[in-house]
């Protein structure tokens, strides 16, 4: 296994070292698509050196104005995304955004109006290396980090007036993020905040369930969100994700209705009727 891992690593010397700056991450496949067996196979740990903590969305607000610096093309994605909608000020999210954009274009924009927006606020930033999330290795006595994500991306760090750290990852569709149990690939949504909340119904964690419950009160926002439905682009982007899988969303969405009668997700019917096919049989 170290023979093979000094070979593969050899070889990928390139890849590591520019794991943020591969305009054509498919074209690195043949190497990229070996890590996950060596990491699985290794004394492999991943890590990421960054300090998480939550905070209230009106703090952030306070400070970053998201509606007017996100730009067409990009998106926040996952809490921080439907919040934002929602205007929750109260909510609890991480310090770290996430944003994803469907093409490298709009990567290098959105990059540029945001640290725009840093210096005329006058906040301190800087960008983080490639290599702030990964996997550590051993290989030798010598400990080697191993990016997880490849493609073009940006990691940046800012520190606001109240000495509160945010950091910013701004990613490309058709990225490729490793783990042990194999590729997968960024995807961006036009309606990700519709995303965002089918995506708890699939990992449906107790903290999940905390938090479509809390989203009810916003009834009709989330109605519109709903109602909004998914592009052509984001019903091919879900399938491609969940697959077979889907079934585990059906099942959970069930079990969520159940113990909540008149819930605001039952209208996700509609929605799920077109990704997946007819499901009131299920």
């Amino acid at each position: 296994m170290t023979k093979d891992l000094e070979a593969i690593l050899s070889d990928a010397k390139y890849i590591i070292n520019n794991a943020n700056n591969l305009p054509n991450p498919e074209d690195y496949l043949p190497i990229i698509s070996k890590f996950p067996d060596i990491l699985s196979q290794s004394d492999a740990s991943f890590y990421e050196e960054i300090k998480r903590e939550r905070l209230p969305f009106g703090e952030i607000k306070g400070y970053i104005d998201l509606d007017s610096i996100i730009i067409e093309g990009c998106s926040t994605f996952g809490n921080i995304e439907i919040t934002r909608i929602l205007d929750h000020l109260e909510k609890h999210v991480s310090n770290v955004i996430d944003i994803a954009c469907k093409d490298i274009k709009g990567t290098i924009e959105q990059k540029d109006k945001i640290i725009k927006y840093f210096e005329m606020k006058g906040y301190e930033y800087k960008f983080l290396p490639n290599n702030i999330y990964g996997y550590k290795l051993n290989l030798n006595g010598e400990e080697l980090k191993v990016p997880n994500l490849y493609g073009i991306y940006f990691y940046i760090e800012v520190k606001l007036p109240n000495n509160r750290k945010l950091y910013i990852v701004i990613d490309t569709e058709g990225n490729i993020l490793i783990r042990k149990s194999g590729l997968e690939h960024t995807l961006y949504f036009e309606n990700f905040e519709l995303f965002s909340i089918i995506y708890k119904f699939f990992r449906y964690k107790e903290k999940d369930i905390k938090d479509l419950e809390e989203y009810e009160k916003y009834r009709d926002k989330i109605k519109e969100i709903i109602n909004k439905g998914f592009s052509e682009r984001d019903i091919n982007n879900s399938r491609s994700l969940f697959g077979e899988k889907y079934t585990k969303i059906i099942r959970n969405w069930y079990k969520y209705l159940e113990k909540h009668p008149g819930s605001i997700y039952e209208s996700l019917n509609n929605v799920f009727d077109k990704l997946f096919g007819r499901i009131n049989n299920y």
